[in-house]
Protein backbone atom coordinates (compact mmCIF):
# COMPACT_ATOMS: atom_id res chain seq x y z
CA UNK A 1 0.00 0.00 0.00
CA UNK A 2 1.34 3.40 -1.18
CA UNK A 3 1.30 6.21 1.52
CA UNK A 4 -1.32 7.67 -0.89
CA UNK A 5 -3.18 5.05 -0.98
CA UNK A 6 -3.21 4.55 2.41
CA UNK A 7 -4.51 8.41 3.08
CA UNK A 8 -7.14 7.73 0.32
CA UNK A 9 -8.44 4.78 2.12
CA UNK A 10 -8.65 7.14 5.46
CA UNK A 11 -10.04 9.43 4.16
CA UNK A 12 -12.74 8.38 1.94
CA UNK A 13 -13.50 5.96 4.93
CA UNK A 14 -14.31 8.81 7.29
CA UNK A 15 -16.51 10.49 4.21
CA UNK A 16 -18.53 7.44 4.07
CA UNK A 17 -19.01 7.79 7.87
CA UNK A 18 -19.97 11.18 8.06
CA UNK A 19 -22.48 10.50 5.43
CA UNK A 20 -23.59 7.26 6.96
CA UNK A 21 -23.88 9.23 10.01
CA UNK A 22 -27.51 11.01 8.84
CA UNK A 23 -29.01 7.71 6.93
CA UNK A 24 -29.10 5.20 10.23
CA UNK A 25 -30.50 5.57 13.28
CA UNK A 26 -30.05 3.58 16.54
CA UNK A 27 -26.14 4.24 17.15
CA UNK A 28 -24.15 5.03 19.20
CA UNK A 29 -21.28 7.94 19.49
CA UNK A 30 -17.62 7.60 20.19
CA UNK A 31 -14.70 10.18 19.70
CA UNK A 32 -11.58 8.72 17.56
CA UNK A 33 -8.44 10.42 18.45
CA UNK A 34 -5.96 9.69 16.13
CA UNK A 35 -2.12 10.48 15.46
CA UNK A 36 -2.80 11.01 11.64
CA UNK A 37 -1.19 14.56 11.00
CA UNK A 38 2.24 13.67 13.13
CA UNK A 39 5.55 11.72 11.14
CA UNK A 40 6.20 8.37 12.94
CA UNK A 41 8.92 8.31 15.77
CA UNK A 42 12.75 6.99 14.54
CA UNK A 43 11.76 2.79 14.20
CA UNK A 44 13.74 0.19 12.60
CA UNK A 45 12.75 -3.76 11.53
CA UNK A 46 15.06 -6.00 13.30
CA UNK A 47 14.48 -9.35 12.17
CA UNK A 48 11.71 -11.78 11.77
CA UNK A 49 10.62 -13.64 14.64
CA UNK A 50 8.79 -16.67 13.60
CA UNK A 51 8.15 -18.63 10.84
CA UNK A 52 10.01 -19.54 7.95
CA UNK A 53 11.88 -16.50 6.99
CA UNK A 54 12.62 -16.40 10.91
CA UNK A 55 16.14 -15.96 12.89
CA UNK A 56 14.81 -19.25 14.28
CA UNK A 57 13.96 -22.76 12.77
CA UNK A 58 9.93 -22.83 13.80
CA UNK A 59 9.44 -25.55 11.02
CA UNK A 60 11.14 -28.18 14.05
CA UNK A 61 8.30 -27.17 16.24
CA UNK A 62 5.74 -27.21 13.62
CA UNK A 63 5.10 -23.18 13.56
CA UNK A 64 4.53 -21.90 10.32
CA UNK A 65 2.66 -19.07 11.29
CA UNK A 66 1.47 -17.13 14.70
CA UNK A 67 1.24 -14.05 15.91
CA UNK A 68 1.37 -11.12 18.96
CA UNK A 69 4.27 -12.40 21.38
CA UNK A 70 3.81 -11.50 24.40
CA UNK A 71 6.63 -10.98 26.51
CA UNK A 72 7.41 -12.14 30.25
CA UNK A 73 10.54 -12.73 32.60
CA UNK A 74 10.65 -16.01 34.22
CA UNK A 75 13.45 -17.66 36.36
CA UNK A 76 16.15 -16.70 34.02
CA UNK A 77 14.51 -16.51 30.69
CA UNK A 78 12.07 -14.73 29.11
CA UNK A 79 9.52 -16.22 27.71
CA UNK A 80 6.93 -15.02 24.20
CA UNK A 81 3.16 -16.45 24.27
CA UNK A 82 1.71 -16.22 20.88
CA UNK A 83 -1.52 -16.39 19.29
CA UNK A 84 -3.23 -18.68 16.97
CA UNK A 85 -0.60 -20.71 15.77
CA UNK A 86 -0.55 -23.37 12.56
CA UNK A 87 1.42 -25.46 10.85
CA UNK A 88 3.09 -26.74 7.91
CA UNK A 89 0.19 -29.18 6.41
CA UNK A 90 -1.98 -28.30 3.68
CA UNK A 91 -4.62 -25.29 4.20
CA UNK A 92 -4.01 -22.63 6.61
CA UNK A 93 -5.34 -24.30 9.42
CA UNK A 94 -3.18 -26.85 9.59
CA UNK A 95 -2.24 -27.96 13.54
CA UNK A 96 -3.98 -25.09 14.80
CA UNK A 97 -2.85 -24.25 18.14
CA UNK A 98 -4.77 -21.09 19.87
CA UNK A 99 -1.69 -20.20 21.45
CA UNK A 100 1.92 -21.14 21.59
CA UNK A 101 4.71 -20.28 24.14
CA UNK A 102 8.61 -20.30 23.09
CA UNK A 103 11.41 -19.00 25.66
CA UNK A 104 14.75 -17.59 24.94
CA UNK A 105 17.96 -16.29 26.88
CA UNK A 106 19.40 -13.90 23.91
CA UNK A 107 19.26 -10.28 26.02
CA UNK A 108 20.39 -8.38 22.60
CA UNK A 109 17.53 -7.71 20.54
CA UNK A 110 19.33 -5.71 18.01
CA UNK A 111 20.30 -8.63 15.94
CA UNK A 112 16.79 -10.47 16.70
CA UNK A 113 16.11 -12.60 19.52
CA UNK A 114 17.15 -16.43 19.29
CA UNK A 115 14.49 -18.64 20.36
CA UNK A 116 16.28 -21.01 22.71
CA UNK A 117 12.92 -23.58 22.83
CA UNK A 118 9.43 -24.20 22.57
CA UNK A 119 6.93 -25.95 25.45
CA UNK A 120 6.08 -28.78 23.23
CA UNK A 121 4.19 -31.41 23.35
CA UNK A 122 6.09 -34.52 24.68
CA UNK A 123 5.05 -37.31 21.96
CA UNK A 124 4.76 -35.05 18.55
CA UNK A 125 7.50 -32.92 19.61
CA UNK A 126 6.19 -29.68 17.98
CA UNK A 127 4.76 -26.51 20.34
CA UNK A 128 1.88 -27.27 22.51
CA UNK A 129 -1.33 -25.40 22.83
CA UNK A 130 -1.40 -23.68 26.09
CA UNK A 131 -4.91 -22.94 26.74
CA UNK A 132 -7.22 -24.94 24.95
CA UNK A 133 -10.79 -23.50 22.98
CA UNK A 134 -13.30 -25.44 21.80
CA UNK A 135 -12.35 -24.35 18.20
CA UNK A 136 -16.15 -23.66 17.64
CA UNK A 137 -17.52 -20.54 15.21
CA UNK A 138 -20.34 -18.84 17.18
CA UNK A 139 -19.62 -20.55 20.62
CA UNK A 140 -15.56 -20.41 21.19
CA UNK A 141 -13.74 -20.24 18.33
CA UNK A 142 -10.27 -19.68 19.92
CA UNK A 143 -8.65 -18.52 23.02
CA UNK A 144 -5.92 -15.99 23.08
CA UNK A 145 -3.43 -14.41 25.26
CA UNK A 146 -3.79 -10.51 26.16
CA UNK A 147 -1.14 -10.12 28.86
CA UNK A 148 1.18 -12.73 30.76
CA UNK A 149 3.63 -12.48 33.79
CA UNK A 150 5.77 -14.47 36.39
CA UNK A 151 5.02 -14.27 40.25
CA UNK A 152 5.52 -15.94 43.30
CA UNK A 153 7.26 -19.02 40.99
CA UNK A 154 3.43 -19.03 38.88
CA UNK A 155 2.90 -18.24 35.09
CA UNK A 156 -0.22 -15.91 34.74
CA UNK A 157 -2.00 -15.37 31.89
CA UNK A 158 -4.75 -13.57 31.38
CA UNK A 159 -7.27 -14.47 28.19
CA UNK A 160 -9.75 -13.90 25.91
CA UNK A 161 -12.33 -16.21 24.88
CA UNK A 162 -13.22 -15.49 21.30
CA UNK A 163 -16.84 -16.32 20.20
CA UNK A 164 -16.64 -14.76 16.96
CA UNK A 165 -13.88 -13.19 14.45
CA UNK A 166 -15.84 -11.20 11.90
CA UNK A 167 -14.39 -10.67 8.27
CA UNK A 168 -14.05 -7.14 9.08
CA UNK A 169 -10.71 -6.41 10.62
CA UNK A 170 -10.69 -5.38 14.50
CA UNK A 171 -14.05 -6.66 15.10
CA UNK A 172 -14.97 -10.19 17.46
CA UNK A 173 -17.10 -11.37 20.07
CA UNK A 174 -16.11 -12.89 23.03
CA UNK A 175 -17.07 -14.66 25.74
CA UNK A 176 -15.43 -14.16 28.28
CA UNK A 177 -12.04 -12.75 29.80
CA UNK A 178 -10.00 -15.17 32.25
CA UNK A 179 -6.79 -16.32 33.45
CA UNK A 180 -4.92 -19.66 33.10
CA UNK A 181 -2.12 -20.35 35.71
CA UNK A 182 0.93 -22.33 35.48
CA UNK A 183 3.05 -23.60 38.29
CA UNK A 184 4.93 -25.74 36.25
CA UNK A 185 7.49 -23.63 34.08
CA UNK A 186 4.52 -23.62 31.39
CA UNK A 187 4.34 -26.86 30.63
CA UNK A 188 0.66 -27.09 31.61
CA UNK A 189 -1.58 -24.12 31.98
CA UNK A 190 -4.85 -24.51 34.08
CA UNK A 191 -8.21 -22.21 33.36
CA UNK A 192 -9.21 -20.36 36.57
CA UNK A 193 -12.76 -21.11 36.18
CA UNK A 194 -13.89 -19.07 39.30
CA UNK A 195 -12.69 -15.96 37.24
CA UNK A 196 -14.45 -14.53 34.42
CA UNK A 197 -15.21 -10.82 33.60
CA UNK A 198 -18.36 -10.48 30.66
CA UNK A 199 -17.31 -10.84 27.09
CA UNK A 200 -19.13 -7.80 26.34
CA UNK A 201 -17.75 -5.46 29.00
CA UNK A 202 -14.89 -2.79 29.35
CA UNK A 203 -12.34 -5.50 30.89
CA UNK A 204 -11.70 -8.51 27.99
CA UNK A 205 -8.49 -7.59 27.12
CA UNK A 206 -5.53 -7.01 29.58
CA UNK A 207 -2.51 -5.58 29.75
CA UNK A 208 -0.50 -5.44 32.99
CA UNK A 209 1.89 -2.46 33.65
CA UNK A 210 5.10 -3.52 34.08
CA UNK A 211 6.91 -1.11 36.44
CA UNK A 212 11.01 -2.45 35.37
CA UNK A 213 11.72 -3.28 39.17
CA UNK A 214 11.32 -6.63 41.13
CA UNK A 215 7.47 -6.70 42.48
CA UNK A 216 7.20 -7.23 46.76
CA UNK A 217 3.83 -9.12 47.89
CA UNK A 218 2.49 -5.72 49.23
CA UNK A 219 2.34 -4.19 46.02
CA UNK A 220 -0.62 -3.77 43.66
CA UNK A 221 -0.75 -5.12 39.98
CA UNK A 222 -2.01 -2.54 38.00
CA UNK A 223 -3.79 -3.70 34.43
CA UNK A 224 -4.55 -1.68 31.61
CA UNK A 225 -7.92 -3.08 29.47
CA UNK A 226 -10.22 -2.74 26.30
CA UNK A 227 -13.30 -4.16 25.40
CA UNK A 228 -13.19 -6.65 22.82
CA UNK A 229 -11.75 -5.84 19.16
CA UNK A 230 -9.94 -2.68 18.37
CA UNK A 231 -12.68 0.23 18.81
CA UNK A 232 -13.18 1.28 21.98
CA UNK A 233 -11.32 3.14 24.92
CA UNK A 234 -9.03 2.21 27.66
CA UNK A 235 -10.09 1.23 31.26
CA UNK A 236 -7.75 0.41 34.46
CA UNK A 237 -8.07 -1.86 37.23
CA UNK A 238 -5.57 -2.91 39.84
CA UNK A 239 -5.26 -5.83 42.53
CA UNK A 240 -2.90 -6.83 45.35
CA UNK A 241 -0.66 -9.43 44.35
CA UNK A 242 -1.68 -11.52 47.19
CA UNK A 243 -5.20 -11.81 45.55
CA UNK A 244 -4.76 -12.04 42.02
CA UNK A 245 -7.01 -15.37 41.79
CA UNK A 246 -9.32 -13.42 43.80
CA UNK A 247 -11.62 -11.58 41.42
CA UNK A 248 -13.69 -9.42 44.29
CA UNK A 249 -10.33 -7.86 45.32
CA UNK A 250 -10.24 -6.11 41.80
CA UNK A 251 -10.64 -2.57 42.18
CA UNK A 252 -11.47 -0.60 39.49
CA UNK A 253 -10.55 3.08 38.11
CA UNK A 254 -13.84 5.30 38.49
CA UNK A 255 -12.45 8.92 38.50
CA UNK A 256 -10.64 11.27 40.27
CA UNK A 257 -12.06 13.00 43.81
CA UNK A 258 -12.12 17.00 44.18
CA UNK A 259 -8.17 16.65 45.40
CA UNK A 260 -7.25 14.63 41.28
CA UNK A 261 -6.72 11.84 43.61
CA UNK A 262 -8.02 8.50 41.97
CA UNK A 263 -11.20 6.75 43.09
CA UNK A 264 -11.34 3.21 43.06
CA UNK A 265 -15.02 0.76 42.77
CA UNK A 266 -15.22 -2.67 43.19
CA UNK A 267 -17.52 -2.83 40.44
CA UNK A 268 -16.33 -3.05 37.03
CA UNK A 269 -19.30 -1.27 35.63
CA UNK A 270 -18.42 2.10 37.34
CA UNK A 271 -15.07 2.14 35.53
CA UNK A 272 -14.16 5.63 33.81
CA UNK A 273 -12.25 5.15 30.61
CA UNK A 274 -8.49 6.64 31.00
CA UNK A 275 -8.07 7.80 26.98
CA UNK A 276 -10.01 7.29 23.85
CA UNK A 277 -10.87 4.97 21.51
CA UNK A 278 -9.57 3.42 19.23
CA UNK A 279 -7.49 0.90 21.06
CA UNK A 280 -7.01 -2.61 20.54
CA UNK A 281 -3.47 -4.79 21.91
CA UNK A 282 -1.88 -2.45 24.34
CA UNK A 283 0.95 -3.15 26.14
CA UNK A 284 2.19 -0.68 29.29
CA UNK A 285 5.55 -0.20 30.93
CA UNK A 286 7.69 1.96 33.20
CA UNK A 287 10.20 3.93 30.89
CA UNK A 288 13.13 5.21 33.00
CA UNK A 289 14.82 6.94 30.51
CA UNK A 290 11.33 9.10 29.93
CA UNK A 291 10.28 8.85 33.83
CA UNK A 292 6.75 7.81 32.11
CA UNK A 293 4.54 5.51 32.02
CA UNK A 294 4.27 4.11 28.39
CA UNK A 295 1.24 2.33 26.26
CA UNK A 296 1.98 1.11 23.01
CA UNK A 297 -1.22 -0.09 20.89
CA UNK A 298 -2.87 -0.73 17.82
CA UNK A 299 -4.93 2.08 16.05
CA UNK A 300 -7.22 0.29 13.68
CA UNK A 301 -8.69 3.32 12.05
CA UNK A 302 -5.26 5.13 11.34
CA UNK A 303 -3.71 1.82 11.00
CA UNK A 304 -0.61 2.47 12.78
CA UNK A 305 1.31 1.71 16.26
CA UNK A 306 1.20 4.47 18.85
CA UNK A 307 2.85 5.16 21.83
CA UNK A 308 0.93 7.75 24.51
CA UNK A 309 2.30 8.95 27.61
CA UNK A 310 1.47 9.41 31.85
CA UNK A 311 3.21 10.17 35.08
CA UNK A 312 0.19 8.32 36.58
CA UNK A 313 -1.91 5.30 35.00
CA UNK A 314 -5.13 6.85 35.58
CA UNK A 315 -4.07 9.59 33.72
CA UNK A 316 -4.05 12.53 32.38
CA UNK A 317 -2.31 10.55 28.72
CA UNK A 318 -0.76 12.38 26.14
CA UNK A 319 -1.81 12.83 22.26
CA UNK A 320 -0.54 9.30 20.84
CA UNK A 321 2.57 9.57 18.60
CA UNK A 322 2.63 7.30 15.84
CA UNK A 323 5.53 4.82 15.91
CA UNK A 324 4.46 2.95 12.50
CA UNK A 325 1.97 2.42 10.25
CA UNK A 326 0.16 0.25 7.69
CA UNK A 327 1.71 2.75 4.72
CA UNK A 328 5.37 0.82 5.94
CA UNK A 329 4.11 -2.65 6.83
CA UNK A 330 0.04 -3.56 5.31
CA UNK A 331 -1.61 -5.16 7.65
CA UNK A 332 0.23 -4.44 10.91
CA UNK A 333 -0.59 -5.27 14.65
CA UNK A 334 0.53 -5.68 18.34
CA UNK A 335 3.38 -4.08 19.71
CA UNK A 336 4.46 -5.93 22.90
CA UNK A 337 7.77 -4.70 25.20
CA UNK A 338 9.04 -5.55 28.09
CA UNK A 339 11.19 -3.39 30.24
CA UNK A 340 14.92 -5.85 29.62
CA UNK A 341 14.82 -5.00 25.94
CA UNK A 342 15.24 -1.42 25.74
CA UNK A 343 19.06 0.53 24.99
CA UNK A 344 20.11 3.54 27.09
CA UNK A 345 17.31 3.27 29.76
CA UNK A 346 14.25 2.93 27.38
CA UNK A 347 15.66 5.83 24.93
CA UNK A 348 15.35 3.41 22.42
CA UNK A 349 12.27 1.00 23.41
CA UNK A 350 12.26 -2.93 21.44
CA UNK A 351 8.72 -4.44 20.69
CA UNK A 352 7.55 -7.74 18.80
CA UNK A 353 5.21 -6.27 16.19
CA UNK A 354 2.67 -8.95 13.88
CA UNK A 355 2.26 -8.46 10.21
CA UNK A 356 -1.27 -10.29 8.98
CA UNK A 357 -0.12 -10.74 5.11
CA UNK A 358 2.74 -13.00 6.08
CA UNK A 359 1.17 -14.16 9.27
CA UNK A 360 4.25 -13.87 11.85
CA UNK A 361 5.75 -11.55 14.25
CA UNK A 362 8.65 -8.80 14.38
CA UNK A 363 11.72 -7.80 16.60
CA UNK A 364 11.07 -3.91 16.11
CA UNK A 365 12.28 -0.62 17.42
CA UNK A 366 11.42 2.54 18.24
CA UNK A 367 13.57 5.74 19.40
CA UNK A 368 11.86 7.62 21.87
CA UNK A 369 14.21 10.80 22.51
CA UNK A 370 12.05 12.76 20.49
CA UNK A 371 9.84 12.34 23.75
CA UNK A 372 12.15 13.10 26.06
CA UNK A 373 10.44 16.74 27.85
CA UNK A 374 6.72 15.57 26.70
CA UNK A 375 4.09 16.96 29.53
CA UNK A 376 1.23 14.86 29.03
CA UNK A 377 -1.98 16.85 29.19
CA UNK A 378 -5.57 14.92 28.63
CA UNK A 379 -6.97 17.70 25.41
CA UNK A 380 -3.82 19.37 24.16
CA UNK A 381 -2.53 18.29 20.28
CA UNK A 382 -5.72 15.51 19.51
CA UNK A 383 -6.51 15.34 15.89
CA UNK A 384 -9.66 14.49 16.56
CA UNK A 385 -13.00 13.47 14.87
CA UNK A 386 -16.40 12.37 16.29
CA UNK A 387 -17.59 8.92 14.01
CA UNK A 388 -20.51 6.53 14.45
CA UNK A 389 -20.83 3.09 15.16
CA UNK A 390 -24.19 1.32 14.13
CA UNK A 391 -25.20 -1.54 16.00
CA UNK A 392 -27.58 -4.01 13.86
CA UNK A 393 -27.10 -2.39 10.55
CA UNK A 394 -24.29 -4.79 8.33
CA UNK A 395 -24.04 -2.12 5.89
CA UNK A 396 -22.75 0.79 8.16
CA UNK A 397 -20.25 -1.51 9.55
CA UNK A 398 -19.00 -2.11 5.88
CA UNK A 399 -19.43 1.61 5.20
CA UNK A 400 -16.86 2.10 8.19
CA UNK A 401 -13.89 -0.70 7.62
CA UNK A 402 -14.62 -1.08 3.56
CA UNK A 403 -10.98 -0.73 3.28
CA UNK A 404 -10.16 -3.71 5.02
CA UNK A 405 -12.87 -5.66 4.06
CA UNK A 406 -11.06 -8.86 1.98
CA UNK A 407 -8.44 -9.83 5.07
CA UNK A 408 -9.32 -12.84 6.85
CA UNK A 409 -9.53 -14.07 10.71
CA UNK A 410 -7.37 -11.70 13.31
CA UNK A 411 -6.83 -8.99 10.71
CA UNK A 412 -6.07 -5.59 11.57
Amino acid sequence: MSPLSFRKSVFFSFLYLLVSSFIFSGSFSFQVVSSSRASSLSHQLHAQLTGVSALNDTSLVDVKGTDLGLIFAHQGHHFFVFGDTFGFGSGFASNWRSNTMAYSVDSDPSDGILLRGWITDPLSHNASELISSLKVDYLEMTCIPTTAFSYDDKMFIYYMSVKHWYETGGLWDCNNASIAVSIDNGKTFTKMANISWPGDGNFVQFGWAQPGSLLSSNEYLYLLATPAGRFKACYLCRVPFTAILNQFSYEYFSGLDPSGAPQWSSSFTAAHSIFPAPVGELSVMWNAYLQKWTVFYTDNVMLSINIRLADHLWGPWSKPYKIVDASEYPSLYGSFVHPDFVENNGERVYFIMSIFSVYNSFVMSVNLSSLKNITPTSSTGFSSLSILLFTGSGFSVAVLFFSRKSQRHRQP
